[in-house]
């Protein structure tokens, strides 16, 4: 620890209630807390159950723990998820050095480009159906089917369908773990609690999706799943039985949750404003020659893309990034102890009025400046990917699948709803709080 570090104040500390800490008040209302964690300045510790925790809520103090100090902070070691605990998501140092080099080249843009027809005419089937149902259908199972889809065909070279089920069953057991209080995470798994068993149950539905794809697959192909079944088990280059299970899991969770979640938000706020659904639809059949978007129509699909980015700021799918320190580091001008775990909050920077406007409201128009964040905005109080080493890898396939269905659909059919406010639940994804029913009207 250097000297300059070692003079450095400690981060003020929010106070808690003994041995909860924090945690009832985050899960209470997540805003609201963070509201008060800000009320104590831009590096803040706090306590959630037995873990030490420090919010990081400027944009500066968020560069400099991504960008320009990353190797001062490792992925936290604390409770989470034993199916993605070899995966990309989770790993760290060597070993994740290793996977991101091998799985790079599968998200290079010249490769994503090559999903755009599959996106498109995906998204082309997915709202023609969903204009079928008279009755209505539930925003969050539509949008994970179809994201499903695609993930299925482009990255697994796979149908998904059948496993759909499965597969949400799976995700849900991971968000709703991935996003509970801590002191009930420090519960042994073993023990038989309600969320233990519903956790359990929901993995082992999704190891059997694991299993089926993996007896499937050959490694001749050039898709994700061909290409970690073709690396040698083990060894300085290879993959372990473990991590080549848990990048599928990963990659089955937040290769189509993220996203799918992503598209929930932006057309329940298409319902509930007609006047930005109606510039939508004037832009994309200005744009658009046939019934679905193509990869030759997104540079002209402006207000689409203002539309899409104007979602990841008000409801970024991933709700924060989390690190732990390595050694004791300098944030801001204080000092935040070692094995402390450090959350960077797009939930809440993306919607601080330091930054933004009327943070709340739902408003395509301020993104009329090409920068991101536009305008005179420091980097990193818009964060929807990441950033740093660790930004996102799915993030040009993420924007270019939404931007293609959003055009899509719009192009295809009228979306209505009759919720005015279902609620933002902020857990490890950021989804509504109650699932909105859309109609949608062929055009």
């Amino acid at each position: 620890m250097s000297e300059a570090t070692t003079d450095a104040p400690l981060a003020p500390k929010r106070d808690g209630v003994p041995v909860l800490g924090s945690a009832v008040a985050f899960g209470r209302d997540p805003y609201a807390f963070y509201e008060d964690v800000a009320s104590h300045g831009d590096v803040v510790r706090f306590s959630m159950g037995t873990y030490d925790m420090a919010g990081v809520l400027h944009p500066n103090g968020i560069r400099r723990v991504l960008v320009e100090e990353p190797a001062a902070f490792r992925k936290p070691d604390g409770p989470g998820v034993d199916v993605l605990a070899d995966g990309l998501l989770l790993t760290d140092g060597d070993r994740w050095q290793r996977q991101r080099g091998q799985l790079q080249p599968l998200f290079y843009r010249e490769r994503i480009e090559t999903y755009a027809e599959t996106m498109a005419t995906y998204a082309a089937a997915a709202a023609d159906e969903w204009a079928a149902d008279a009755g209505g259908v539930q925003a969050t199972e539509a949008t994970s089917r179809y994201t499903l889809r695609v993930l299925g065909k482009t990255l697994l070279g796979a149908e998904t369908d059948e496993h759909r089920a499965a597969v949400r069953a799976g995700a849900n057991a991971i968000r709703e773990r991935t996003s509970e209080n801590p002191v009930a995470v420090d519960l042994p798994e073993w023990l038989p609690t309600p969320s233990n068993c519903r956790y359990r149950r929901g993995v082992d539905r999704l190891n059997g999706v694991v299993d089926t794809l993996l007896a499937d697959a050959d490694g001749t192909g050039e898709d994700l799943l061909s290409v970690l079944v073709a690396q040698d088990s083990g060894g300085a280059g290879g993959r372990t039985e473990d991590e080549l299970r848990s990048q599928l899991v990963t990659f089955l969770f937040a290769g189509h949750e993220t996203s799918a979640t992503a598209l929930t938000w932006a057309l329940y706020e298409l319902g509930r404003k007609p006047e930005v659904a109606a510039r939508l639809q004037s832009e994309v059949d200005a744009v658009l020659d046939g019934g679905h978007a193509t990869l030759g129509d997104l540079p002209a699909l402006s207000y689409t893309e203002q539309v899409i980015r104007e979602v990841l700021r008000r409801y970024p799918p991933a709700s924060a990034i989390f690190r732990e320190t390595r050694e004791p580091v300098v944030v801001g001008g204080y000092r935040i102890p070692a094995d402390t775990f450090v959350v960077l909050p797009q939930f809440h920077v993306h919607t601080d009025p330091r930054w933004w406007d009327e943070p709340m409201t739902f408003d395509p128009e301020r993104w009329t400046d090409v920068d991101d964040p536009p305008g005179d905005r420091p980097d990193y109080a818009y964060f929807p990917f990441g950033g740093g080493p660790r930004h996102c890898i799915g993030m040009r396939f993420a924007r270019m699948e939404l931007q293609l269905a959003l055009a899509t659909i719009a192009r295809r059919t009228t979306v209505s709803h009759d919720c005015d406010d279902v609620g933002v639940d902020v857990g490890s994804t950021t989804q509504p709080a109650t699932d909105p029913e859309l109609r949608f009207e062929a055009r």
